[in-house]
């Protein structure tokens, strides 16, 4: 039984050695911590079982020389040189090992590299941000024209406000490809310029009821490449102004990744501690195995 156990034991040490060796390297990703866990607790357990082993023959050894037996202290002799061997080239390669990783992990969390994920997080943003005030900023120019042609012509027709819906939207600097006039109800009561119904978008009852408190709502439709802003009419009962602008679709991809990748980094940097502790008993774990 006892053999057995030791070929048991012996076995068991270069598998364990491999299997570290596999989750060592499949950390590039940042794979599972569940992994990382779970061998570093094989590695744990098995070094304890060794250790038991060791302690076991040592103190066999230590009762042996009591009763001065000159072959036993020699043994003993070689059982502290030979584990000194082994356990001092063991620590230090978990040291080393624990800061070379340190050194790395300071090239991925320097001021520079910070700098620069901060920036293209900021770059991005600024970009949305613009397209936002800009349509915001569009759009209530052109509410304020409707309404203030509204108010010199309280009998204003359909056809009528549809003109002015078009001449309005023909006149901005900044081009708003599609403009429509609805109700509360999301239905279509004046259509501008290339303004056709299978582009119709209805907005949400929710950003309608924004709308109707006051607030220029925005709405960001990252899936057809455009921005859409919803107001109310001040001079037209149950009536808001619908308008889009286009936007760099390439640049929308970009800010969602940055900002992944900002929050994985965040995140990265947070962890740094933890992940070099684990790495440092991965390592360790791993020279006492093999």
């Amino acid at each position: 039984m006892r053999a057995a156990l030791f070929w048991g034991m012996i076995g068991l040490g270069p598998l364990l050695a491999f299997v570290t060796f596999g989750v060592l390297g499949g950390m590039e990703g940042l794979t599972s911590r569940h992994a990382l866990r779970t061998i570093l607790l094989a590695d744990f357990v098995y070094a304890i079982i060794v250790a038991v082993f060791v302690a076991r023959k040592v103190g066999e050894m230590i009762a042996a020389r009591r009763r001065q037996s000159a072959g036993s202290r020699l043994h003993l002799r070689l059982v502290r040189f030979f584990t000194a061997i082994a356990l001092i080239p063991t620590v230090l390669v978990a040291v080393f090992a624990t800061i070379s990783l340190n050194f790395g992990l300071e090239g991925w969390f320097s001021d520079r590299v910070r700098a620069v994920v901060t920036n293209s997080l900021a770059a991005a943003q600024a970009y949305e941000a613009e397209h936002r005030v800009t349509l915001q900023s569009d759009a209530a120019v052109l509410a304020a024209f409707l309404n203030d042609q509204k108010n010199r012509d309280p009998l204003m027709t359909g056809g009528q406000l549809r003109e002015l819906l078009t001449r309005g939207q023909l006149q901005m600097q900044r081009a708003l490809p599609k403009a429509y006039v609805i109700d509360s109800d999301g239905t279509i009561r004046a259509r501008g310029e290339g303004s056709y119904r299978f582009y119709y978008t209805p907005p949400t009852p929710a950003d309608i009821d924004r709308a109707d408190s006051g607030e220029i709502v925005v709405i960001e439709d990252w899936e057809n490449n455009e921005f859409r802003a919803l107001l109310r009419l001040e001079s037209f009962p149950d009536h808001l102004l619908y308008v889009s602008r286009d936007v760099d679709g390439k640049i929308l991809s970009l800010l969602d990744e940055t900002q992944q990748t900002v929050r994985l980094y965040q995140q990265l940097e947070a962890d740094r501690g933890k992940l070099l502790f684990e790495f440092a008993l991965i390592y360790l774990g791993f020279a006492l195995v093999v």
